[in-house]
């Protein structure tokens, strides 16, 4: 029976245990509700930033069409395309889901008429035609600036005249300097243009400037930059584009029009676009978006028809770059996500491995009073029931106070983290002191050995299960915590600690026996009780192993995606401090004189199909490089194609001829091993769009290494994807020209000289880094210092490294106060031998430095297991743990230690012991003999 009395004083001792329980449930609720949309406000910024740079080289999302004369609607007043082209981009904005909406902008129209003959103009020098034109209007796109004019002014139809007898008006054009130049126009010149469908008077009455102002105009509409060279069935022509306004398109009617609706996509950087819910309503969007249908969208406009003018909409083409940006960054934030529940789970399970620590010295501390209760008939699993119902009180104030912080902490608009693992953790912690009670019930009773060695073939089965079922599984495809994976390094850590235990009593007993033969009492006190309470610090054992091994293996995780990132920046460069990108003919000039430039390499690519003359095996998509050897070693003598082509025999020999008349040059190349090894010694055939016949003969196998040098990083993208072939020498500067598949200009320092200066190489590559009228592949300016900064500043990389030091630097804490409490379980027996050695007259400095020799073997075994454990976690998962789809890189990063957080972890752990254990000799320098020892009483 239970006495106000015996209330009272177990109350008195459970409170700190209670107050503790209170603690690790505010903790393990607060952190899961708040963890993840702080992941997915940083997930939305990395999100919208990618975005945005992805619309630098053209937009993510178009909608195209070709009107029709409808010749039902009458005369349409001037001054409604504007209006009609809003109206119809609102509402192909909103064909999707609301998600998508509000992640795109308001679209921005251009309009191109069909081409006519300028056939007043005199036919351009070195043409025998008069030159073809279309008129094109385009809204107006702030982001990329006005169109700036040299001469004249920009073009502003009047109204058509209603007075019958006046004539038509010419409609008012403007071209730029080029196309001005080419065609011979000058401002107020006046001309006709005529075709099969439509003819008009024009009148330019401006000229604009294209290296500067509204770039991504020119990049879209490259014949307003220069006109094109093209061949009909009676020669060639030139053909150009005009700039008018919607007026100017108005007046010319009577024919098709090409019009394309450019839609922006700006995600909010605080909303849910990038959670996997926001992400798939993104996907789903976009495929209503491309199965839209017209006569839906437009059922409320008279006719149920969408006009332009005098003409009808009839259907729509969906241009779509945006479905692969969202695919990669899924990828990348599902293996983002995966980490941080990695992290997250470790955390829990430190702070349930810390509950249990708590539970145990609260059941110690009452082991009195449950005694006396059992001997007066109470039942062990009513005093059980008890505990629970105690710890209901506790931990329920402790999971309300963490959901009000975790509320608190989530960011304005965000939905908190799911409970799951908050409400997982906290049953755990809640069922903790009931658990402890029965499961030492029968301590006094030594554990057998055979009931040992069956726990731990049980947890060595279910480690080795997990570790098989994972690397079985592969990478994890669903989204949320990968409890598979979260669990896995638990059992490790279980495994690891058995071990430990295992190996540690015959090590303190080897350093026991070598303390015997010393002089001094404190070494052999200190490593004798050490080995006979090796099995009694399993729990604290295992919580410092938890801790430091996930630091050890976020500081590993935290280095490789770092080290990647600075790699898939030298991939994007070449290996160099700048470079320049783009079609062949568009990096030709002199760039030798840029200051603070000391090399430059130019590598040549292109895309072919091969076929061997042997057996005649088609080879498609294969990729050639070519580039100067010499001339990449003296830049970068450490590159491993520089090293591979100067090695080889048969690179550098002069380029053979072959066919009937001589006039087929044979190249030499390496080939890839898999390449070099089915066809040793082969020649192929080279069938490349727009390219001469030329042939190759395979002289080498490329080895492995110079696959992932950074300087096929400008031409091969992503990494090679097909059939490799690098050429040197001679070979190398014959390689056929491609446009269409982008060639490199590489920028090195000199040996001894100054850095390459990014901006220097900008300002002298101003001529090639200029709009010029090619459509498919503008020149790109990369600078590596700037590569790896926009790197560096990614959300998704930014969360998992703070992620891992958040756990990493919590874990350490709930460490401290696992030791702590469990060194307050054996307080009582540490205090007697400290007494009794005090008795002996023993120092304080000696008291202290048997306690630390007491908790120096758990110290080294915690500090070996974790950082074992951290180092060895990527090998363990294997393919569950692939980090290529997180760093962007070309190719699955291998493993970076970071020594740094490994060292300063072991430093931590050691602060912890030591501080631990100072605070105890500290606290035992105030019991008295008497308050300790008892008559009769041994050591």
């Amino acid at each position: 029976m239970l006495t106000l009395r015996l209330i009272r004083r177990e109350a008195r001792i459970a409170w700190p245990v209670a107050a503790v329980l209170a603690l690790l449930a505010v903790l393990a609720t607060a952190i899961p509700l708040c963890w993840p949309p702080r992941l997915d406000r940083l997930a939305a910024g990395s999100l919208a930033d990618r975005l945005a740079r992805a619309q630098l080289t053209g937009p993510l999302l178009s909608v195209d069409t070709r009107t029709a004369m409808a010749y039902d609607l009458g005369l349409t007043p001037d001054g409604s395309l504007d209006r009609k082209l809003d109206g119809i981009g609102a509402r192909l904005r909103g064909a999707g889901t609301p998600g998508l909406t509000a992640a795109l902008g308001a679209p921005q129209a251009r309009v191109v008429t069909e081409s006519a003959t300028a056939y007043t103009l005199p036919a351009p020098a070195g043409y025998t035609l008069p030159a073809a034109v279309s008129l094109v209007h385009a809204q107006p796109d702030a982001p990329s600036g006005p169109v700036e004019y040299v001469r004249g002014r920009a073009p502003d139809q009047p109204p058509r005249p209603t007075d019958p007898s006046v004539g038509r008006l010419p409609i008012e054009v403007a071209a730029s300097e080029t196309v001005a130049e080419r065609l011979g126009l000058t401002v107020g010149q006046g001309f006709d243009v005529a075709s099969d469908r439509w003819s008009a008077p024009v009148v330019l009455v401006g000229v604009f400037r294209t290296d500067h102002g509204a770039g991504r105009l020119w990049q879209r509409l490259p014949m307003l930059v220069a006109p094109w060279k093209v061949q009909t069935r009676a020669g060639w022509e030139l053909d150009a584009q005009l700039l008018t306004s919607a007026g100017g398109i108005e007046q010319a009617a009577g024919q098709a029009l090409h019009v394309i609706w450019d839609v922006p996509v700006a995600p909010d950087r605080s909303g849910p676009a990038a959670t996997s819910a926001g992400l798939a309503e993104l996907r789903t969007g976009l495929d209503r978006l491309r199965s839209a249908d017209l006569g839906r969208l437009c059922a409320d406009l008279p006719g149920g028809r969408c006009t332009l003018v005098d003409h009808v909409v009839p259907t729509i083409t969906v241009a779509d770059r945006l479905g692969p940006e969202l695919e990669a960054f899924a990828a990348q934030r599902g293996r983002t996500e995966q980490l941080q529940g990695f992290a997250l789970a470790g955390l829990l399970a430190v702070v349930v491995a810390t509950a249990v620590a708590a539970a145990r010295l609260g059941v110690r501390r009452r082991a009195g009073a449950f005694a006396l209760q059992l001997s007066r008939g109470a039942g062990l699993f009513g005093i059980a029931g008890r505990l629970l119902t105690e710890a209901a009180v506790s931990v329920g104030t402790g999971v309300a106070a963490g959901w009000m912080i975790g509320r608190v902490l989530t960011p304005p608009g965000a939905d908190p983290g799911s409970p799951v693992p908050a409400l997982i953790a906290a049953l755990l912690i809640w069922w903790a002191p009931a658990v402890v009670l029965l499961g030492s019930a029968g301590r006094a009773r030594p554990v057998r050995r055979s009931r040992r060695v069956v726990l731990e073939v049980l947890v060595l089965l279910l480690a080795g299960g997990s570790l098989a079922a994972l690397r079985a599984r592969g990478t994890f495809a669903g989204s949320g915590i990968d409890l598979q994976l979260a669990m896995t390094p638990v059992l490790l850590a279980l495994v690891t600690v058995m071990v430990l235990l295992r190996l540690l009593p015959p090590v303190v007993l080897r350093a026991t026996h070598w303390a015997r033969r010393s002089r001094g009492l404190v070494p052999l006190v200190a490593l004798a009780r050490a080995g006979t309470r090796s099995g009694a610090a399993a729990l604290a054992l295992l919580v410092l192993v938890l801790a430091t091994g996930y630091g050890v293996f976020g500081g590993l995780v935290t280095r490789t995606v770092a080290d990647s990132r600075t790699q898939a920046a030298e991939w994007r460069t070449g290996g160099a401090a700048a470079a320049l990108v783009g079609p062949r003919d568009r990096l030709s000039g002199d760039l030798s004189k840029i200051p603070t430039v000391g090399h430059q390499v130019a590598v040549n690519a292109l895309t072919a199909e091969l076929t061997s003359q042997d057996d005649g095996t088609t080879l498609p998509g294969a990729q050639l490089v070519g580039l100067d050897a010499a001339a990449l070693g003296a830049a970068a003598p450490s590159s491993a194609v520089a090293r591979a082509l100067l090695a080889a025999d048969g690179t550098d020999t002069p380029v053979g001829r072959s066919g009937e008349d001589g006039g087929v040059p044979v190249l030499t190349a390496l080939a890839d091993p898999a390449l070099a090894a089915r066809f040793p010694d082969a020649t192929f055939e080279v069938s490349a769009l727009g390219t001469s016949r030329v042939l190759v003969r395979v002289v080498g196998a490329l080895p492995e290494e110079a696959l992932h040098d950074p300087v096929l990083g400008p031409v091969l993208g992503t990494g090679p994807s097909g059939p490799l072939l690098l050429f040197g020498g001679p070979s190398g500067g014959r390689l056929p020209a491609q446009n269409r598949h982008p060639s490199a200009v590489l920028f090195y320092p000199a040996a001894d000289g100054p850095p390459v200066d990014p901006a220097a190489v900008r300002s002298g590559a101003a001529a090639q880094l200029a709009p010029g009228g090619d459509v498919w592949a503008p020149v790109e300016f990369r600078d590596r210092a700037a590569e790896l900064d926009l790197l560096r500043g990614d959300g998704l990389v930014r969360s998992v490294g703070l992620a891992f030091r958040a756990t990493t630097w919590l874990g350490l804490l709930l460490a401290l106060g696992a030791l702590t409490l469990d060194l307050l379980l054996s307080a009582a027996e540490r205090a007697r031998t400290s007494s009794y050695l005090r008795t002996l007259g023993t120092g304080s400095r000696a008291v202290l430095g048997l306690q630390l020799l007491q908790l120096l073997p758990l110290l080294l075994a915690a500090a070996v297991g974790g950082t074992a454990l951290g180092l060895l976690l990527p090998g363990a998962l294997g393919p569950a743990l692939r980090l290529r789809a997180l760093t962007g890189g070309p190719f699955e990063p291998a493993a970076h230690i970071d020594w740094t957080t490994t060292v300063a972890l072991g430093v931590a752990v050691a602060v912890l012991v030591t501080a631990a254990a100072a605070l105890e000799a500290a606290i035992s320098r105030r019991r008295g003999l008497g308050a300790v020892l008892r008559l009769g009483e041994a050591l």
